[in-house]
This record gives C-alpha cells, structure tokens and sequence, in this order.
C-alpha cells in the first residue's frame, strides 16, 4: 500500500563527493515487515518546493470552509509521486435530462516528482452514477503560488473559493452542450466517426474498454434505435472513473474526451 500522508524530504545528491544542484524527493513508505524506510519518488532543483500531500488536503478543506456551498471528500489518488484529491457539493444541482442532475466538483493536483504543478480545478459529478467529468477548456484551473514558508496561501485560498462560487455561468454553459448530447442521437456509424476524429488519440486498450462497456451497458436502447451521445459519453466517464486501478492517464484521458465531445456540441 502507498501512503500519500507519509512524510517527506528533500535529501541533497552527490556522485563520489561531488555535490550535485539536484535533491532527491524521498517519502517514508513500509517495506514487507511494516519498517517505515525513505524511498525515493522524484529528482528536483534545489529551489522546487515540496509541498505535502497532507497540506494539499488541509488546503482543500479550507477553500471548502469558506465556500457558500456544502463540501465532502469524493476520491483521492497517490502512486507514490502524483497526487490527486477530489472533492464534491450536493448541495446546487443541476438537471441535465428528468432524475439526471450534475453538481459541482474541485481537485487537486500536487506532485513529489514536479511533473504536475499544485493546482486546483472546478470540475463536475453526475450523480447518478458519481461519474466524475474533467474538464479544461470550460471549467476554472488555477495554479498557487507559494514560498517555503507558504506565505500568501491565505489570500489565494479566499480567491480559489471565490472562483469556486462564481462559477454558475461555466456550469450552464456546460449544462447546455450535455443537454445537446441528450438530444444527439448516435448508431454504430457515428460512435466509428467519433473513433476516427474526436477520440482518434485514445489508445486501443481504452477505446476497447470503452466499447465493451457502452454496448453491454446500454444493449436494449442501441437494440431498439433509442441511444444518445450522452449514453456514450457517460460510458467513457465510467470506465475512467471507476477503473479499480487507475493512473493519472485516467484523469488526463477523462478531460481530454470532455473537452472533445462538449466541444463537439457547439
């Protein structure tokens, strides 16, 4: 099992006494007999910093506080170096078709290694199947700047959760290419179109998973002529969401057919 809240470190490198720019990121994980060690997760400059996965969390938590909306924990992801943390309202919905509603949703993102930036992100959930739904180019991103000491989160935490509650027009605007999707009827014809133009980047593996999983999910309805392009997309979500082994190709595959399809829906 990895740990995401074990401690950390940043150990200087050195080649035969030769001291390098370079630190290795170490985190304390249990070997077989439970003995807690320093594994290395990443190499970094000198001025990279380290910010805790548990501070991710607590930085969550507090954006959550100051928010007019009710928050709880949704879904975390640790593979030793990248770290993701989810959150979710229920408390504003919005309906996409009759007993089929979304709510809002904020991840983080942190890295030990330095390959993903501490950032957080407006994102949405459909409820009825708690499918998360990523997305770039039509939810909020944002960055924290921060200093060793992790001066000026204060201020950045009651700007991310004013971005946070002013995002209502972005979730209609969403609202209302999902609702096209519900109106978009799709056949076999048109599921092989998207394959070979909106979602030609998806690896074979995946879009097999994905096809698999749309035509036992939804058999009967694409039997009898009565499929949507919101059916298909809600199985693309399903897949990546609840994969019992996911990686953070999952997230990025996720916001990738997020943004292709609702920009499909102009």
């Amino acid at each position: 099992m990895i740990y995401p809240y074990s401690d950390i470190r940043k150990v200087p490198l050195d080649y035969q006494g030769i001291t390098s720019s370079a630190y290795a990121v170490q985190r304390q994980q249990p070997d077989k007999e439970g003995v807690f060690t320093w594994k290395e997760c990443g190499v970094v400059g000198n001025n990279y910093l380290l910010v805790p996965n548990s501070e991710v969390k607590d930085l969550a938590n507090e954006i959550a506080t100051k928010s007019v909306h009710q928050w709880e924990p949704m879904k975390e992801y640790f593979d030793g170096k990248r770290f993701v943390y989810f959150m979710q309202s229920k408390s504003e919905t919005t309906e996409i078709a009759q007993g089929d509603d979304i709510s809002l949703g904020m991840g983080f993102w942190n890295s030990y290694d330095g390959s993903t930036a501490l950032q957080f992100r407006t994102f949405l959930v459909r409820l009825m199947c708690t499918n998360g739904m990523i997305t770039k180019d039509f939810m909020n991103l944002m960055k924290f700047k921060h200093n060793a000491q992790s001066e000026g989160y204060e201020e950045q935490i009651i700007n991310a959760s004013k971005v946070v509650d002013n995002c209502g027009d972005d979730i209609e605007t969403v609202a209302k290419r999902m609702r096209k999707m519900v109106e978009t009827p799709v056949d076999l014809n048109e599921i092989a179109n998207m394959r070979n133009t909106h979602l030609s980047h998806l690896p074979v593996t995946l879009w097999g998973k994905i096809s698999s999983h749309f035509l036992n999910k939804d058999s009967d309805k694409i039997l009898d002529g009565d499929v949507n392009m919101w059916d298909f997309y809600n199985a693309c979500t399903d897949v990546l969401w609840h994969d019992e082994k996911p990686t953070m190709a999952s997230f990025e595959h996720n916001q990738v057919i997020t943004d292709k399809l609702l920009g499909a829906m102009a």
